[in-house]
Protein backbone atom coordinates (compact mmCIF):
# COMPACT_ATOMS: atom_id res chain seq x y z
CA UNK A 1 0.00 0.00 0.00
CA UNK A 2 1.79 3.16 -1.14
CA UNK A 3 1.40 5.86 1.28
CA UNK A 4 3.93 8.36 0.17
CA UNK A 5 5.97 8.40 -3.21
CA UNK A 6 8.87 10.81 -1.65
CA UNK A 7 11.92 9.66 -1.85
CA UNK A 8 14.73 10.50 1.22
CA UNK A 9 16.47 13.54 1.08
CA UNK A 10 19.48 13.41 3.65
CA UNK A 11 20.46 16.42 4.86
CA UNK A 12 24.22 17.83 3.70
CA UNK A 13 27.06 16.44 5.39
CA UNK A 14 27.84 19.56 7.66
CA UNK A 15 24.81 18.66 8.90
CA UNK A 16 25.86 15.49 10.76
CA UNK A 17 25.50 15.20 14.68
CA UNK A 18 26.40 11.45 14.91
CA UNK A 19 27.59 8.86 12.87
CA UNK A 20 27.84 5.08 13.94
CA UNK A 21 30.52 3.24 11.93
CA UNK A 22 30.53 -0.88 11.82
CA UNK A 23 29.18 -1.49 14.82
CA UNK A 24 29.42 -4.88 16.44
CA UNK A 25 27.88 -6.55 19.52
CA UNK A 26 27.56 -10.05 20.01
CA UNK A 27 25.91 -11.79 22.58
CA UNK A 28 25.96 -15.74 23.62
CA UNK A 29 24.40 -17.43 20.40
CA UNK A 30 23.45 -14.03 18.82
CA UNK A 31 25.12 -11.55 16.72
CA UNK A 32 22.68 -8.82 17.71
CA UNK A 33 24.31 -5.92 15.90
CA UNK A 34 26.54 -7.28 12.68
CA UNK A 35 28.66 -4.02 11.11
CA UNK A 36 25.63 -1.69 11.58
CA UNK A 37 26.53 2.27 10.01
CA UNK A 38 24.39 5.33 10.06
CA UNK A 39 24.21 9.14 10.04
CA UNK A 40 21.81 11.05 12.23
CA UNK A 41 21.49 14.54 11.10
CA UNK A 42 20.86 17.39 13.36
CA UNK A 43 17.25 19.07 12.42
CA UNK A 44 16.34 15.11 11.03
CA UNK A 45 13.76 12.52 12.32
CA UNK A 46 15.59 9.48 11.37
CA UNK A 47 13.61 6.46 11.49
CA UNK A 48 15.21 3.42 12.70
CA UNK A 49 12.71 0.36 11.53
CA UNK A 50 12.70 -3.65 11.62
CA UNK A 51 11.28 -7.04 13.31
CA UNK A 52 11.58 -7.66 16.62
CA UNK A 53 14.64 -9.22 17.18
CA UNK A 54 16.45 -6.75 14.33
CA UNK A 55 19.05 -5.11 16.45
CA UNK A 56 17.02 -1.81 17.17
CA UNK A 57 16.92 -2.18 20.71
CA UNK A 58 20.57 -3.17 21.02
CA UNK A 59 21.97 -0.23 18.63
CA UNK A 60 19.58 2.41 20.39
CA UNK A 61 20.96 1.00 23.98
CA UNK A 62 24.91 1.54 22.54
CA UNK A 63 23.39 5.15 21.49
CA UNK A 64 22.52 5.46 25.08
CA UNK A 65 25.64 4.07 26.96
CA UNK A 66 23.57 0.77 28.53
CA UNK A 67 25.80 -1.37 26.58
CA UNK A 68 29.35 -0.91 24.08
CA UNK A 69 30.07 -1.97 21.18
CA UNK A 70 32.32 -5.16 20.72
CA UNK A 71 33.80 -3.33 17.48
CA UNK A 72 33.16 0.23 15.57
CA UNK A 73 33.00 3.53 16.46
CA UNK A 74 30.42 6.15 17.64
CA UNK A 75 31.45 9.87 16.25
CA UNK A 76 30.09 12.57 17.89
CA UNK A 77 30.19 15.74 15.69
CA UNK A 78 32.99 14.04 13.78
CA UNK A 79 35.14 12.87 16.70
CA UNK A 80 35.30 9.39 18.01
CA UNK A 81 33.68 9.13 21.49
CA UNK A 82 33.12 6.19 24.23
CA UNK A 83 30.24 6.44 26.05
CA UNK A 84 30.55 3.91 28.85
CA UNK A 85 26.97 5.31 31.21
CA UNK A 86 23.83 6.21 30.48
CA UNK A 87 25.55 9.55 32.50
CA UNK A 88 28.23 9.63 29.46
CA UNK A 89 25.41 9.83 26.84
CA UNK A 90 23.55 12.23 28.82
CA UNK A 91 26.46 14.86 29.26
CA UNK A 92 26.78 14.50 25.12
CA UNK A 93 22.89 15.24 24.93
CA UNK A 94 21.37 12.02 24.72
CA UNK A 95 17.83 11.20 25.71
CA UNK A 96 16.37 8.35 25.16
CA UNK A 97 12.47 7.19 26.10
CA UNK A 98 12.15 3.30 26.27
CA UNK A 99 9.20 1.54 25.29
CA UNK A 100 9.07 0.37 28.76
CA UNK A 101 8.71 2.61 31.40
CA UNK A 102 11.04 4.88 33.52
CA UNK A 103 8.76 6.42 35.73
CA UNK A 104 8.42 5.66 39.63
CA UNK A 105 4.52 5.08 40.17
CA UNK A 106 4.02 6.91 43.63
CA UNK A 107 5.74 9.93 43.16
CA UNK A 108 4.54 12.74 41.37
CA UNK A 109 4.92 13.98 38.00
CA UNK A 110 7.00 16.52 38.52
CA UNK A 111 9.47 14.73 40.86
CA UNK A 112 9.43 11.97 37.84
CA UNK A 113 10.46 15.07 35.16
CA UNK A 114 13.00 16.08 37.38
CA UNK A 115 14.69 12.97 38.88
CA UNK A 116 18.08 13.06 39.59
CA UNK A 117 18.15 16.67 38.65
CA UNK A 118 15.94 18.03 41.27
CA UNK A 119 17.11 22.09 41.71
CA UNK A 120 18.00 22.99 44.88
CA UNK A 121 18.28 25.85 47.32
CA UNK A 122 20.20 27.16 50.26
CA UNK A 123 23.69 26.46 48.99
CA UNK A 124 21.98 22.84 47.88
CA UNK A 125 20.84 21.30 51.30
CA UNK A 126 17.33 21.24 50.52
CA UNK A 127 15.18 20.79 47.23
CA UNK A 128 13.41 23.78 45.62
CA UNK A 129 9.92 21.97 45.06
CA UNK A 130 8.77 25.02 44.05
CA UNK A 131 11.07 25.03 40.62
CA UNK A 132 10.59 21.63 40.20
CA UNK A 133 6.68 22.17 40.08
CA UNK A 134 7.35 25.42 37.96
CA UNK A 135 10.24 23.29 35.80
CA UNK A 136 7.58 20.51 35.25
CA UNK A 137 4.73 22.66 34.15
CA UNK A 138 6.57 24.45 31.84
CA UNK A 139 7.62 21.47 29.78
CA UNK A 140 4.03 20.18 29.93
CA UNK A 141 2.84 23.46 29.01
CA UNK A 142 5.40 23.37 25.78
CA UNK A 143 3.44 19.71 25.03
CA UNK A 144 0.32 21.28 25.44
CA UNK A 145 -0.47 18.61 28.56
CA UNK A 146 -3.41 19.20 30.28
CA UNK A 147 -1.52 17.42 33.37
CA UNK A 148 -1.37 18.97 37.11
CA UNK A 149 2.41 18.93 37.98
CA UNK A 150 1.36 17.42 41.50
CA UNK A 151 -0.78 14.48 40.21
CA UNK A 152 0.78 10.96 41.24
CA UNK A 153 2.04 9.19 37.84
CA UNK A 154 0.35 5.85 39.25
CA UNK A 155 -3.52 8.08 38.61
CA UNK A 156 -2.89 8.63 35.62
CA UNK A 157 -3.54 6.71 32.31
CA UNK A 158 -1.23 4.73 30.19
CA UNK A 159 -1.22 7.15 27.56
CA UNK A 160 -0.51 10.37 29.65
CA UNK A 161 2.12 8.23 31.44
CA UNK A 162 4.39 8.00 27.70
CA UNK A 163 3.68 11.37 27.42
CA UNK A 164 5.03 12.41 30.80
CA UNK A 165 8.31 10.42 29.51
CA UNK A 166 8.30 11.77 27.21
CA UNK A 167 8.74 15.53 28.76
CA UNK A 168 11.23 14.01 30.99
CA UNK A 169 13.25 13.16 27.97
CA UNK A 170 12.83 16.90 26.59
CA UNK A 171 13.82 18.14 30.16
CA UNK A 172 17.69 17.54 29.47
CA UNK A 173 17.77 19.81 26.58
CA UNK A 174 18.80 17.12 24.39
CA UNK A 175 20.11 17.21 21.00
CA UNK A 176 19.88 14.09 20.31
CA UNK A 177 16.14 12.31 20.80
CA UNK A 178 15.67 8.72 21.07
CA UNK A 179 12.15 8.28 20.85
CA UNK A 180 11.09 3.65 21.18
CA UNK A 181 7.96 3.07 19.94
CA UNK A 182 6.73 6.98 21.83
CA UNK A 183 2.67 6.15 20.34
CA UNK A 184 2.01 2.38 21.46
CA UNK A 185 -0.09 3.53 23.93
CA UNK A 186 -1.55 6.80 22.36
CA UNK A 187 -5.01 7.41 20.49
CA UNK A 188 -4.86 9.87 17.22
CA UNK A 189 -5.16 12.99 19.08
CA UNK A 190 -2.03 11.95 21.38
CA UNK A 191 -0.16 11.42 18.41
CA UNK A 192 -0.88 14.29 16.37
CA UNK A 193 0.19 16.30 19.80
CA UNK A 194 3.29 14.57 19.93
CA UNK A 195 4.30 14.45 15.84
CA UNK A 196 3.81 18.22 16.07
CA UNK A 197 6.29 18.51 18.99
CA UNK A 198 9.17 16.84 17.27
CA UNK A 199 8.37 18.73 13.95
CA UNK A 200 9.30 21.89 16.47
CA UNK A 201 12.24 20.13 17.53
CA UNK A 202 13.61 19.53 14.35
CA UNK A 203 13.07 22.75 13.34
CA UNK A 204 15.39 24.00 16.74
CA UNK A 205 18.08 21.56 15.05
CA UNK A 206 17.33 18.57 17.39
CA UNK A 207 18.13 15.30 16.09
CA UNK A 208 15.64 12.58 16.61
CA UNK A 209 15.70 8.54 16.17
CA UNK A 210 12.34 7.99 15.67
CA UNK A 211 11.26 3.49 16.42
CA UNK A 212 7.84 2.57 15.43
CA UNK A 213 5.88 -0.49 14.18
CA UNK A 214 3.42 1.85 12.76
CA UNK A 215 4.62 2.63 9.45
CA UNK A 216 2.05 4.87 8.04
CA UNK A 217 2.56 7.34 11.05
CA UNK A 218 6.36 6.34 10.14
CA UNK A 219 5.95 7.64 6.51
CA UNK A 220 4.36 11.05 7.43
CA UNK A 221 6.91 12.04 9.83
CA UNK A 222 10.30 11.12 9.38
CA UNK A 223 12.88 12.66 6.83
CA UNK A 224 14.76 10.02 6.35
CA UNK A 225 15.38 6.03 7.78
CA UNK A 226 17.43 3.10 7.97
CA UNK A 227 15.72 -0.57 7.91
CA UNK A 228 17.29 -3.33 9.94
CA UNK A 229 17.39 -7.32 9.10
CA UNK A 230 18.23 -9.86 11.18
CA UNK A 231 21.38 -7.52 12.67
CA UNK A 232 22.45 -5.82 9.65
CA UNK A 233 21.09 -2.76 7.40
CA UNK A 234 18.90 -4.12 5.06
CA UNK A 235 18.41 -0.58 3.38
CA UNK A 236 20.09 3.05 4.19
CA UNK A 237 19.10 5.98 4.44
CA UNK A 238 18.08 7.03 0.48
CA UNK A 239 18.22 2.95 -0.63
CA UNK A 240 14.82 2.51 -0.01
CA UNK A 241 11.34 5.08 -1.16
CA UNK A 242 9.23 6.75 1.98
CA UNK A 243 7.00 3.88 0.91
CA UNK A 244 4.71 1.48 3.53
CA UNK A 245 4.99 -1.44 1.06
CA UNK A 246 8.75 -0.97 -0.32
CA UNK A 247 9.58 -0.50 3.56
CA UNK A 248 7.53 -3.97 4.54
CA UNK A 249 9.46 -5.75 1.53
CA UNK A 250 12.77 -4.86 3.06
CA UNK A 251 12.06 -5.34 6.75
CA UNK A 252 10.49 -8.61 6.25
CA UNK A 253 13.14 -9.44 2.81
CA UNK A 254 9.98 -10.49 0.28
CA UNK A 255 6.83 -8.76 -1.07
CA UNK A 256 4.75 -9.90 1.42
CA UNK A 257 1.81 -8.26 -0.71
CA UNK A 258 -1.41 -6.51 1.03
CA UNK A 259 -0.53 -4.56 4.25
CA UNK A 260 -3.97 -5.44 5.48
CA UNK A 261 -4.63 -8.75 4.51
CA UNK A 262 -8.50 -8.32 4.96
CA UNK A 263 -11.04 -10.70 4.38
CA UNK A 264 -14.97 -10.45 4.42
CA UNK A 265 -16.71 -13.34 5.88
CA UNK A 266 -19.52 -11.26 7.73
CA UNK A 267 -22.95 -12.85 8.01
CA UNK A 268 -26.54 -11.38 8.74
CA UNK A 269 -26.54 -13.82 11.96
CA UNK A 270 -26.96 -12.04 15.43
CA UNK A 271 -24.82 -13.64 17.96
CA UNK A 272 -24.52 -10.58 20.55
CA UNK A 273 -27.17 -8.23 21.34
CA UNK A 274 -26.33 -5.75 24.19
CA UNK A 275 -29.02 -3.29 25.39
CA UNK A 276 -28.78 -0.52 27.41
CA UNK A 277 -25.08 -1.94 28.82
CA UNK A 278 -24.33 1.04 31.26
CA UNK A 279 -20.97 0.35 34.49
CA UNK A 280 -19.69 2.46 37.33
CA UNK A 281 -16.54 2.62 35.10
CA UNK A 282 -18.35 5.19 32.05
CA UNK A 283 -20.31 2.54 29.81
CA UNK A 284 -23.56 4.62 29.57
CA UNK A 285 -26.43 3.20 27.77
CA UNK A 286 -24.69 1.53 24.89
CA UNK A 287 -26.27 -0.78 22.01
CA UNK A 288 -25.17 -2.97 19.61
CA UNK A 289 -25.18 -6.35 18.05
CA UNK A 290 -21.95 -8.59 16.58
CA UNK A 291 -22.71 -10.64 13.36
CA UNK A 292 -21.24 -14.26 12.99
CA UNK A 293 -18.10 -14.02 11.02
CA UNK A 294 -17.82 -10.60 11.61
CA UNK A 295 -15.30 -7.86 12.92
CA UNK A 296 -16.99 -4.71 14.50
CA UNK A 297 -14.63 -2.46 15.17
CA UNK A 298 -14.62 -0.09 18.45
CA UNK A 299 -13.54 3.79 17.31
CA UNK A 300 -12.59 6.73 19.16
CA UNK A 301 -10.69 8.64 21.00
CA UNK A 302 -8.40 7.21 24.01
CA UNK A 303 -10.43 8.06 27.19
CA UNK A 304 -13.72 7.46 24.92
CA UNK A 305 -15.02 4.37 27.04
CA UNK A 306 -13.87 1.50 24.34
CA UNK A 307 -12.03 -0.59 26.57
CA UNK A 308 -14.61 0.08 29.28
CA UNK A 309 -17.27 -1.35 26.55
CA UNK A 310 -15.01 -4.69 25.99
CA UNK A 311 -14.95 -5.16 29.57
CA UNK A 312 -18.40 -4.99 30.56
CA UNK A 313 -19.42 -7.44 27.77
CA UNK A 314 -16.70 -9.84 29.67
CA UNK A 315 -18.00 -9.18 32.91
CA UNK A 316 -14.72 -7.56 34.02
CA UNK A 317 -16.54 -4.79 34.97
CA UNK A 318 -20.30 -5.07 37.24
CA UNK A 319 -23.39 -4.06 35.03
CA UNK A 320 -25.47 -1.72 36.24
CA UNK A 321 -27.80 -1.72 33.77
CA UNK A 322 -28.55 -2.75 30.36
CA UNK A 323 -28.51 -6.28 28.96
CA UNK A 324 -26.66 -9.22 26.88
CA UNK A 325 -28.39 -11.79 24.52
CA UNK A 326 -25.80 -14.38 23.02
CA UNK A 327 -27.28 -16.35 20.40
CA UNK A 328 -31.18 -14.60 21.26
CA UNK A 329 -30.82 -16.13 24.94
CA UNK A 330 -30.44 -13.65 27.92
CA UNK A 331 -27.10 -14.18 29.45
CA UNK A 332 -26.77 -13.56 33.36
CA UNK A 333 -23.56 -11.74 33.45
CA UNK A 334 -22.27 -11.80 37.07
CA UNK A 335 -18.54 -12.09 36.04
CA UNK A 336 -15.84 -13.45 33.29
CA UNK A 337 -16.88 -17.09 34.32
CA UNK A 338 -20.35 -16.44 32.80
CA UNK A 339 -19.03 -14.55 29.63
CA UNK A 340 -16.63 -17.79 29.41
CA UNK A 341 -19.28 -20.00 29.59
CA UNK A 342 -21.47 -18.19 27.36
CA UNK A 343 -18.46 -18.19 24.85
CA UNK A 344 -17.25 -14.71 25.10
CA UNK A 345 -13.44 -13.80 25.40
CA UNK A 346 -11.25 -10.78 25.55
CA UNK A 347 -7.82 -10.36 24.57
CA UNK A 348 -7.22 -7.31 26.87
CA UNK A 349 -4.70 -4.03 26.11
CA UNK A 350 -2.05 -5.11 28.31
CA UNK A 351 -1.00 -8.24 28.04
CA UNK A 352 1.86 -8.45 30.55
CA UNK A 353 -0.21 -7.33 33.24
CA UNK A 354 -3.84 -8.58 32.87
CA UNK A 355 -3.43 -11.34 30.19
CA UNK A 356 -0.12 -13.27 30.61
CA UNK A 357 1.58 -15.41 33.06
CA UNK A 358 4.88 -14.29 32.30
CA UNK A 359 6.53 -17.48 34.97
CA UNK A 360 5.00 -20.06 32.69
CA UNK A 361 5.43 -21.33 29.06
CA UNK A 362 3.01 -20.92 26.57
CA UNK A 363 1.12 -24.68 27.58
CA UNK A 364 0.05 -23.88 31.22
CA UNK A 365 -1.04 -19.86 29.75
CA UNK A 366 -3.08 -21.56 27.29
CA UNK A 367 -4.90 -24.12 29.44
CA UNK A 368 -5.64 -21.81 32.48
CA UNK A 369 -8.90 -20.71 31.17
CA UNK A 370 -10.24 -24.31 31.16
CA UNK A 371 -7.96 -26.57 33.28
CA UNK A 372 -11.07 -29.43 33.54
CA UNK A 373 -10.08 -30.35 29.71
CA UNK A 374 -6.27 -31.49 30.70
CA UNK A 375 -7.56 -33.08 33.92
CA UNK A 376 -7.35 -37.18 34.29
CA UNK A 377 -10.09 -37.72 36.80
CA UNK A 378 -8.60 -35.40 39.54
CA UNK A 379 -5.44 -35.55 38.55
CA UNK A 380 -3.84 -33.11 35.81
CA UNK A 381 -2.34 -34.85 33.03
CA UNK A 382 1.04 -32.83 32.02
CA UNK A 383 0.93 -34.87 28.98
CA UNK A 384 -2.36 -33.71 27.75
CA UNK A 385 -1.29 -30.06 28.25
CA UNK A 386 1.62 -30.07 26.49
CA UNK A 387 -0.35 -31.91 23.47
CA UNK A 388 -2.56 -29.27 23.49
CA UNK A 389 0.05 -26.45 23.88
CA UNK A 390 2.02 -28.10 20.69
CA UNK A 391 -1.68 -27.93 18.88
CA UNK A 392 -2.22 -24.33 19.14
CA UNK A 393 1.47 -23.72 18.79
CA UNK A 394 1.55 -25.95 15.10
CA UNK A 395 -1.61 -24.15 14.23
CA UNK A 396 -0.84 -20.41 15.48
CA UNK A 397 2.62 -20.38 14.12
CA UNK A 398 3.63 -19.65 17.32
CA UNK A 399 7.91 -19.92 17.62
CA UNK A 400 8.45 -23.89 18.70
CA UNK A 401 10.42 -22.24 21.23
CA UNK A 402 7.30 -21.08 23.85
CA UNK A 403 6.71 -24.88 24.75
CA UNK A 404 9.71 -24.81 26.88
CA UNK A 405 10.37 -21.11 27.37
CA UNK A 406 8.50 -18.64 29.75
CA UNK A 407 6.48 -16.20 27.80
CA UNK A 408 8.57 -13.34 28.95
CA UNK A 409 11.20 -14.75 26.47
CA UNK A 410 9.15 -14.55 23.67
CA UNK A 411 8.28 -11.64 21.23
CA UNK A 412 5.20 -9.55 21.81
CA UNK A 413 3.64 -11.08 18.34
CA UNK A 414 3.59 -14.49 19.48
CA UNK A 415 2.57 -13.56 23.45
CA UNK A 416 -0.35 -12.39 21.75
CA UNK A 417 -1.26 -15.21 19.58
CA UNK A 418 -0.29 -17.54 22.70
CA UNK A 419 -3.32 -15.31 24.28
CA UNK A 420 -5.35 -16.21 21.22
CA UNK A 421 -4.86 -19.77 21.75
CA UNK A 422 -5.96 -19.51 25.50
CA UNK A 423 -9.52 -18.54 24.27
CA UNK A 424 -9.54 -21.20 21.42
CA UNK A 425 -8.94 -23.77 23.49
CA UNK A 426 -12.14 -22.59 25.72
CA UNK A 427 -14.07 -22.52 22.58
CA UNK A 428 -15.09 -19.04 22.53
CA UNK A 429 -17.07 -17.81 19.56
CA UNK A 430 -17.02 -14.38 20.43
CA UNK A 431 -13.69 -12.80 20.68
CA UNK A 432 -12.80 -9.22 21.68
CA UNK A 433 -9.66 -7.75 20.74
CA UNK A 434 -8.24 -4.63 22.35
CA UNK A 435 -5.31 -3.62 20.59
CA UNK A 436 -4.52 -6.74 19.13
CA UNK A 437 -1.31 -5.51 17.64
CA UNK A 438 0.59 -2.58 20.21
CA UNK A 439 3.73 -2.79 20.29
CA UNK A 440 4.63 -5.82 17.88
CA UNK A 441 6.21 -5.56 14.35
CA UNK A 442 4.88 -5.86 11.07
CA UNK A 443 5.60 -9.47 10.63
CA UNK A 444 3.36 -10.21 13.76
CA UNK A 445 0.93 -7.78 12.68
CA UNK A 446 0.55 -9.57 9.28
CA UNK A 447 0.13 -12.68 11.58
CA UNK A 448 -2.24 -11.46 13.88
CA UNK A 449 -4.31 -10.29 10.68
CA UNK A 450 -4.50 -13.99 9.21
CA UNK A 451 -5.33 -15.33 12.42
CA UNK A 452 -8.30 -12.77 12.87
CA UNK A 453 -9.44 -14.06 9.44
CA UNK A 454 -9.18 -17.28 9.90
CA UNK A 455 -11.41 -16.76 13.09
CA UNK A 456 -13.61 -14.89 11.12
CA UNK A 457 -14.02 -17.77 8.49
CA UNK A 458 -14.42 -20.39 10.98
CA UNK A 459 -17.84 -18.39 12.20
CA UNK A 460 -16.16 -16.25 14.94
CA UNK A 461 -17.14 -12.85 15.64
CA UNK A 462 -14.33 -10.39 16.88
CA UNK A 463 -14.84 -7.20 18.53
CA UNK A 464 -12.02 -5.01 18.08
CA UNK A 465 -10.22 -1.79 19.46
CA UNK A 466 -7.47 -0.46 17.73
CA UNK A 467 -5.93 3.18 17.88
CA UNK A 468 -4.57 2.89 14.69
CA UNK A 469 -7.08 4.08 12.80
CA UNK A 470 -5.81 2.01 9.08
CA UNK A 471 -5.57 -0.97 11.00
CA UNK A 472 -9.40 -0.19 12.89
CA UNK A 473 -10.65 1.06 9.01
CA UNK A 474 -8.65 -2.27 6.90
CA UNK A 475 -9.39 -4.82 9.25
CA UNK A 476 -13.52 -4.06 10.71
CA UNK A 477 -16.58 -4.70 8.37
CA UNK A 478 -18.08 -2.29 10.66
CA UNK A 479 -17.51 0.28 12.87
CA UNK A 480 -18.76 1.33 16.26
CA UNK A 481 -17.85 5.11 17.06
CA UNK A 482 -17.55 5.71 20.83
CA UNK A 483 -18.20 8.54 22.36
CA UNK A 484 -17.89 9.35 26.66
CA UNK A 485 -19.04 5.49 26.97
CA UNK A 486 -22.23 5.67 24.40
CA UNK A 487 -22.34 4.11 21.23
CA UNK A 488 -22.71 7.25 18.83
CA UNK A 489 -23.73 4.96 16.00
CA UNK A 490 -22.36 2.24 13.87
CA UNK A 491 -21.33 2.56 9.85
CA UNK A 492 -19.93 0.06 7.49
CA UNK A 493 -16.16 0.54 7.62
CA UNK A 494 -16.10 1.66 3.83
CA UNK A 495 -17.92 4.79 4.80
CA UNK A 496 -15.77 5.76 7.88
CA UNK A 497 -12.72 7.78 7.77
CA UNK A 498 -9.81 9.22 9.79
CA UNK A 499 -11.81 12.66 10.62
CA UNK A 500 -15.02 10.59 11.85
CA UNK A 501 -12.92 8.56 14.69
CA UNK A 502 -11.94 11.53 15.90
CA UNK A 503 -14.17 14.98 14.74
CA UNK A 504 -17.11 12.52 15.05
CA UNK A 505 -16.21 11.11 18.46
CA UNK A 506 -15.79 14.82 19.73
CA UNK A 507 -18.82 16.03 17.85
CA UNK A 508 -21.16 13.50 16.22
CA UNK A 509 -24.05 15.52 15.13
CA UNK A 510 -21.02 16.92 12.12
CA UNK A 511 -21.69 13.50 10.98
CA UNK A 512 -25.02 12.36 10.80
CA UNK A 513 -26.15 8.95 9.39
CA UNK A 514 -29.25 8.96 7.56
CA UNK A 515 -32.01 8.05 8.81
CA UNK A 516 -33.24 5.18 7.01
CA UNK A 517 -29.79 3.46 7.19
CA UNK A 518 -30.21 0.29 8.92
CA UNK A 519 -27.16 0.21 10.48
CA UNK A 520 -27.31 2.88 12.89
CA UNK A 521 -27.71 2.62 16.21
CA UNK A 522 -29.68 4.53 18.25
CA UNK A 523 -28.65 5.49 21.79
CA UNK A 524 -31.07 8.06 22.92
CA UNK A 525 -28.24 10.69 22.35
CA UNK A 526 -29.25 14.25 21.24
CA UNK A 527 -28.07 14.45 18.25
Amino acid sequence: MTVDERTQQPASPEATLWELHDITKVFPGVRANDGISMVLHAGQIHGLLGENGCGKSTLIKILSGVQQPDSGELRHRGRPVTMATPAAARAQGVATVYQEFSLIPHLTVAENISMGRHPRRRGGLLVDWKAVATGAGAILAELGLDIDPQTRVADLSVAEQQLVEIAKALSQQATLLILDEPTTALGQQEITLLHGLLRRLRSRGVAILYISHRLDEVVELVDSFTVLRQGKVASASGQTRLDVGEIVTAMIGQDVGEHYPKERNATDQVVLTARGLQTATRVRGVDLDLRRGEVLGLGGVIGSGRTEIARALFGADPLTGGEIAVDGRPLRLRGPQDAIRAGIALVPENRKYDGLFFNFAAGPNITMARLGAVRRGLLFDHGKERATAQRYITDLEVTPAAAAKTVNLISGGNQQKVLIARWLFTGSRIVILDEPTQGIDIGAKLAVYRLINELTRAGHAVVMISSDHNELLAMSDRIAIVKHGRVTAIRPADQVSHTDLVSAAEAPHQHPVPADNPLTVSTGESR
